[in-house]
């Protein structure tokens, strides 16, 4: 959903919406379930993309699904 809302801006705005928009998204979580929670689930998405497991920008990536 972020993709397709930075696309729809004019080109020289998308750094600086993509990141506006992942900060909104960011603060969404971290009042949902609280800073530390948020913190686990980041480092763990971090993880992740580290180890180039990215999904598809139209997929949802299930954090749950690499625990080991």
């Amino acid at each position: 959903m972020i993709a397709n809302a930075v696309e729809d801006l004019p080109v020289d705005c998308r750094d600086h919406a993509g990141n506006a928009l992942l900060n909104v998204a960011v603060e969404a979580v971290a009042q949902d379930v609280g800073l530390a929670e948020a913190s686990r689930i980041f480092a763990r998405i971090a993880d992740l993309l580290a180890r180039e497991l990215q999904p598809p920008v139209g997929d949802a990536i299930s954090i749950a699904a690499f625990d080991s």
